[in-house]
């Protein structure tokens, strides 16, 4: 595979390091989000695809979408993917594992502005 894929299921993300030199337990993110939101799924089950830029996140939303994007990073609730750069802000990655726990909470689809906003509360705790 080209990019280093990270499954959540199992395992802690030590990968998406900023240029700060963080380390970030994704299983941590994700119960501070799911506080933050108050949206507990009872389970999740995204992956995350950490890839080397801004360059290669859309080069793979070109390929999930067929489109173009600018967004530093984003999920796609086709594929149930986190797509990151190596180096990512926490704000970013908490934005992008609020969108997994929408999808994850709500069973049946939710207006793209709502789950917009609720990722955009996820960024902060």
């Amino acid at each position: 595979m080209k990019y280093l894929m990270i499954f959540i299921c199992a395992m802690t993300l030590m990968g998406c390091v900023s240029s700060s030199g963080w380390r970030v337990d994704t299983q941590e993110v994700e119960r501070e989000v799911s506080k933050t939101l108050q949206l507990f799924p009872s389970q999740t089950n995204y992956r995350i695809l950490i890839v080397p830029d801004t360059v290669a996140v859309a080069a793979e939303y070109t390929r999930i979408y067929g489109g173009s994007t600018q967004a530093p990073a984003f999920y796609s609730s086709i594929e149930n993917l986190i797509v990151i750069p190596r180096e990512c802000e926490l704000n970013i990655l908490r934005h992008e594992i609020g969108h997994a726990v929408v999808q994850a909470y709500f069973k049946a689809p939710i207006p793209t502005w709502l789950h917009e906003e609720l990722a955009q509360r996820a960024e902060l705790p």
